[in-house]
């Protein structure tokens, strides 16, 4: 009897020894096995083992790029369709804006008293210049202008140099002033001449400037002399409404030097 118990316990022993790895091996606090990967086969250069897994880097880099491309091209449309979204919100009340905007607009009066040329509204000025906003027919905004007083007109002895200057100051100094202008607004001056304009000699600068979204607008710059002083008229709209703009200044000219007075100029200080 006492055989068979000790022959029993040692059994028991045995076994119990035998299952505890066993059951340990399966659970998280068993040894884990990691999956080892296969390392690729090197091949001789330009053998045709290597010309296959030349091909297949390829291929997994050509799709690569592919879906690359169509998240980017999903992404554009979604913020194409976004912006679409909030223009048309914005364009339902444009209309409605404008005409309120071309009802409460005053005449525009240039500093000699007369009318300033269609589409030119009041802007907002300073002492020594008047600003415009230039609209076209369907009270869209096209373009601004500006008329300065630049300072008085200096003494020249006789002719001399009077073909460089406006007012006895050089053109290169006037010119100097309209580039470092374009300097500090992402521009470059173009051309410069002088232009004789109803018997009047008017120096003008033709410049260029890029806006925020990549285009180009056209910027003229007018210098003149007027009953003792220099006068600028500047203008500033895309390259397609330069003309018209170019038309209109040269009317402004022509009516500060036939129609300037004193009272009128008042507006306009030094």
């Amino acid at each position: 009897m006492l055989v068979r118990a000790i022959a029993l316990s040692l059994a028991l022993l045995i076994g119990g020894a035998t299952l505890i790895p066993l059951a340990t091996d399966s659970t998280e606090a068993g040894p884990r096995h990691k999956k080892k990967h296969r390392k690729a086969k090197k091949y001789k250069k330009y053998s045709k083992g290597w010309w296959r897994q030349y091909r297949a880097r390829q291929q997994r880099k050509k799709a690569m790029q592919a879906r690359k491309r169509a998240l980017r091209l999903r992404q554009l449309r979604l913020a194409r369709a976004r912006a679409a979204e909030q223009n048309n919100g914005e364009n339902v009340s444009k209309p409605t804006v404008a005409k309120r905007q071309k009802a409460d607009t005053t005449q525009a009066v240039l500093p000699s008293g007369d009318a300033a040329p269609n589409g030119w509204s009041p802007a907002a000025s300073s002492p020594a210049e008047l600003k415009f906003r230039v609209d076209n027919s369907a009270g869209d905004q096209v373009g601004s202008a500006s008329i300065a007083v630049l300072g008085p007109a200096q003494d020249q002895p006789g002719d001399y140099n009077r073909s460089k200057s406006v007012g006895g100051v050089a053109t290169t100094a006037l010119r100097r002033d309209v580039i470092d202008k374009m300097i500090r607004e992402n521009g470059w001056v173009v051309n410069d001449y002088q232009k004789e304009i109803d018997g009047q000699q008017v120096y003008v600068v033709v410049a260029q400037s890029q806006t925020k979204n990549g285009a180009v607008n056209q910027r003229m710059f007018y210098f003149t002399e007027v009953d003792g002083k220099i006068y600028s008229v500047a203008t500033n709209s895309p390259v397609q409404e330069a003309e018209r703009l170019a038309e209109e200044s040269e009317k402004v000219i022509n009516s500060l030097k036939t129609r300037v007075r004193g009272t009128q100029r008042a507006a306009l200080k030094d």
